[in-house]
């Protein structure tokens, strides 16, 4: 169950920018210039509105639909994208008694780490309250938990999600080859880079390219992520990891910004290309963290 899709969402933020477009829909750029006079994470706020169609961007120009009830506005479009309404239907399940009655929820301290992008969200749309003398958790706001509860997804529309995310990977890592392409033929024009994924996802890398180094010709192994603009918080596979391990100065991670208001849907300008992992960021900690991914359970012999 992936939390991490409310990561650094903010129901008054979101609230912020929406009234920002009702009232500058001809000008997405001002838009964004007073938002971020006061508000936060501007990208990550923007996508969501657009990922969830309650915005379309057509060049500098807001398609915004209107709505006078906007917190209920925005769950309803919740409801409609799987990938949210997944989340926050398995996360409100627990404020549900096996009698069908609403309970306070007190998590266990690794649930509560894994969905608190989602209780953060909730919290800051007064929807969820945190009991500090108890230290659980209190429904406030009842009146969308049977509508979420209610919702139903078939496995075809579970799969589309699956294929739009896988797809808007592989336009991370077309767009980079693109740009590789470029390079490269300021180096040697019969240089080409190699788009390996395409073939074999076993790799540990997603394209092989060159880079000069020291007036001599270097073969570097890229991996591509399609990532936040605000933590650039990505996702290595244990092949990944040891690739990169196995190649400190060849191997390369490109952090790809994602941004949903331009065609290219990617903020290029804004890339992170990062070598020797090791070095500069799993022994970078003041810049860098790093954790477990959810829960490993297995039988002991």
């Amino acid at each position: 169950m992936n939390f991490e899709v409310f990561e650094n969402l903010d129901f008054p933020n979101i609230k912020k920018l929406y009234n920002l477009c009702l009232d500058n829909e001809k000008n997405l750029s001002l838009v964004k210039n007073l938002y971020s006079r006061e508000n936060r994470d501007l990208q990550e706020t923007l996508n969501f509105l657009i990922d969830l169609d309650v915005l379309k961007i057509s060049g500098n120009s807001i398609l915004v639909k209107k709505n006078d009830n906007f917190k209920n506005f925005l769950i309803d479009h919740i409801i409609l994208k799987p990938k949210y309404s997944l989340p926050l239907k398995n996360y409100l399940q627990n404020y549900i008694s096996q009698e069908n009655k609403v309970i306070n929820f007190k998590p266990n301290s690794g649930y509560n780490i894994l969905s608190s992008s989602l209780r953060n969200f909730l919290i800051s749309a007064n929807i969820v309250e945190h009991n500090i003398e108890s230290d659980d958790y209190k429904l406030l706001d009842t009146s969308q938990l049977d509508k979420i509860r209610k919702s139903e997804y078939s496995p075809e529309q579970l799969d589309l999600e699956i294929k739009n995310q896988k797809e808007l990977g592989l336009a991370a890592e077309k767009l980079v080859f693109e740009k590789e392409k470029i390079n490269l033929l300021k180096i040697d024009k019969n240089l080409k880079p190699d788009h390996v994924s395409l073939r074999d996802v076993s790799a540990g890398y997603d394209i092989k390219s060159f880079m000069m180094s020291k007036g001599e010709l270097k073969e570097i192994y890229i991996e591509v992520k399609a990532v936040s603009s605000s933590n650039y918080k990505f996702h290595l596979s244990p092949g990944e990891y040891q690739k990169a391990i196995q190649n400190l100065e060849n191997y390369f991670i490109y952090l790809l910004p994602v941004d949903n208001s331009i065609d290219e849907k990617f903020n290029y300008e804004k890339i992170l290309k990062i070598n020797n992992l090791q070095s500069n960021i799993f022994d970078n900690k003041s810049y860098w963290s790093h954790e477990s991914d959810g829960f490993v359970v297995f039988k002991k012999n």
